[in-house]
């Protein structure tokens, strides 16, 4: 089995990955060549099959040039403490693979599907999980939330649009959410352009009835410009759903690291929780401001 865990540059990183080498974790897809895709489990103590606790599967940034799923090890250790069991796979990334984008986002809508199904086994609420990434991460988030709906017969004329299986909220952290943005050319991976950008887009892929939104950038990010995502959630408010956007004024492209900036990084944590909170998706002792992270 191929270790998809990259070598820790610093001491931050070392700790999160020594968090996720002792995290439960299982095998979500395998290939026929051998090669197999672990999900690590962080969950609450004392946690049980019959928990039925809220969720989160956060997919790692990384702009498909690192295989870095430990990135969210602290902030699940963190959220397992407020009640919520959370989810890190691993995907395939062109750092060890010849992967083409649509595989790698299939990857997540793979990894998003499996956790829904077996949601009772590992005592979680089906209706209760939520997907969140950062960078090309967030990207594929945003790809197991705004799945087309499939059209209606003709002769249906009062029924709702069928509705593809979504998760119960979404969130991205400095998130890709344009894939013909010029910002998006970091992006390491084949087929990323033409049709295919297009067809990988979520701007095109805009809708009602969407999932509740959470977006947090830092605005002196260079990387990836902060009023596009700002616009982003103005038009998926526009369309009738919830969203709510997070500027956090000082901070760069390291937005989800807590030790660059303890500060903000915690008021962007408080106000995710809060609208989780708020969407009464998490328990209201999620959002207690005290002692956010450690």
């Amino acid at each position: 089995m191929t270790p998809f865990l990259h070598h820790p540059r610093t001491a931050g990183e070392a700790r999160n990955r020594r968090w996720l080498d002792r995290s439960a974790s299982f095998v979500w897809k395998q290939f026929a060549d051998g090669v197999g895709l672990r999900v690590f489990m962080i969950a609450p103590a004392g946690h049980r099959p019959e928990s039925k606790a809220p969720a989160v599967m956060f997919f790692h940034g990384g702009m498909w040039m690192l295989d870095y799923v430990s990135e969210f090890s602290s902030w699940a250790l963190h959220l397992a403490s407020r009640g919520i069991v959370c989810f890190l796979p691993e995907y395939r990334t062109h750092a060890r693979f010849d992967v083409k984008a649509d595989e790698i986002v299939q990857d997540g809508l793979d990894a998003w599907v499996w956790l829904h199904r077996n949601a009772e086994a590992l005592g979680v609420d089906p209706d209760c999980i939520t997907v969140a990434g950062s960078d090309a991460g967030g990207l594929m988030a945003l790809h197991t939330a705004m799945q087309p709906a499939k059209r209606r017969s003709w002769w249906k004329f009062f029924e709702k649009p069928v509705l593809p299986l979504m998760p119960a909220a979404v969130a991205i952290f400095r998130g890709v959410v344009d894939t013909e943005a010029r910002e998006a050319r970091q992006l390491n991976a084949k087929g990323l352009s033409g049709k295919s950008a297009v067809s990988l887009n979520p701007c095109d892929l805009f809708r009602p009835h969407l999932p509740p939104l959470f977006c947090a950038h830092g605005f002196e990010d260079p990387l990836l410009d902060c009023g596009m995502r700002e616009w982003f959630c103005d038009v998926w408010q526009k369309l009738g759903n919830k969203a709510e956007f997070v500027i956090c004024p000082g901070v760069d492209h390291t937005l989800t690291n807590f030790e660059v900036n303890p500060t903000a990084f915690e008021k962007m944590l408080l106000a995710w929780e809060t609208f989780m909170v708020e969407q009464q998706l998490w328990p209201a002792s999620a959002a207690e401001p005290t002692a956010l992270m450690e």
